[in-house]
């Protein structure tokens, strides 16, 4: 027999406000009202609004901005993971004003795994850069990249706040990319995530490894990004399993290489 279990209050209080944003009555963007001011609405405890307000966050409807307040959900920018694409195009794609701020650029000798990973010989420097990137002057990602400086040094003294660093490239030089092979993850927000980000602590986000070649096998970049998965999400489209399955080994194996 079957017994119904009570549904807990802060699940109800889940349901209506998914409900009422689904409804339209709060809309793209919107202020949503405070946990002081949820409070006052339903008659609970301040803890019982924050379990509902957690639910609506993990599944992204709302997002909190320190210092702002809790927002309905910015239209999340969806990228294509099977694609090689710079954080500028992807901007352009979805009709945001792209834009970036260095916090870290130098020139120096990559710890060995680094080198290890892009296949740089011992004595081969590496540019680092770290630049927080911005949609709508919304931040949006931490890039943490390191480039062949060979292969960078033509484009290393250009202008990477404002411009995109593949398109300075294709312009300025003859590199030209070709296959990359990438790695994501779920990460919770450490401190230098709270701080450029501007998410609230435990936000979940995605990091994103990524190992770019040029097409002459060169390695150009390797990187670790990682984006505020509130805002951005990852698509993919899949074969049917009754067409593939019989060409691919079970269980699945890893190399070294795939995870980088």
């Amino acid at each position: 027999m079957q017994i119904d279990q009570p549904v807990p209050k802060y699940y109800k209080i889940y349901e209506e406000l998914l409900n009422q944003i689904i409804d339209g009555k709060y809309k793209e963007n919107d202020l949503f009202p405070s946990d002081t001011e949820l409070v006052k609405i339903y008659n609970v405890s301040r803890g019982t609004v924050r379990e509902a307000i957690k639910l609506l966050i993990q599944q992204g409807y709302l997002v909190r901005e320190q210092g702002k307040g809790t927002f309905v959900t910015y239209k999340k920018i969806r990228q294509d993971p099977d694609k090689l694409i710079g954080f500028t195009e992807l901007m352009r794609q979805h009709d945001l004003k792209p834009s970036a701020r260095i916090i870290e650029k130098e020139v120096s000798y990559p710890p060995a795994h680094i080198s290890h990973i892009m296949h740089l010989e011992p004595h081969k420097k590496a540019v680092r850069i770290v630049r927080l990137r911005f949609g709508d002057d919304q931040p949006l990602i931490i890039e943490r990249s390191f480039f062949n400086h060979d292969l960078f040094k033509p484009i290393l003294d250009e202008d990477l706040e404002n411009n995109s660093i593949f398109d300075l490239l294709y312009e300025l030089t003859n590199t030209k990319l070709g296959k990359a092979q990438q790695c994501i993850e779920a990460i919770s927000a450490g401190r230098q995530e709270l701080q450029l980000l501007e998410v609230e602590p435990g936000t979940p986000l995605l990091l994103i490894k990524r190992l770019i070649q040029t097409k002459n096998g060169d390695y150009f970049q390797y990187s670790e990004d990682v984006y505020r998965s509130d805002r951005i999400h990852f698509a993919t489209d899949t074969l049917p399993y009754n067409t593939e399955h019989d060409d691919i080994p079970l269980p699945f194996t890893l190399t070294e290489q795939d995870l980088f």
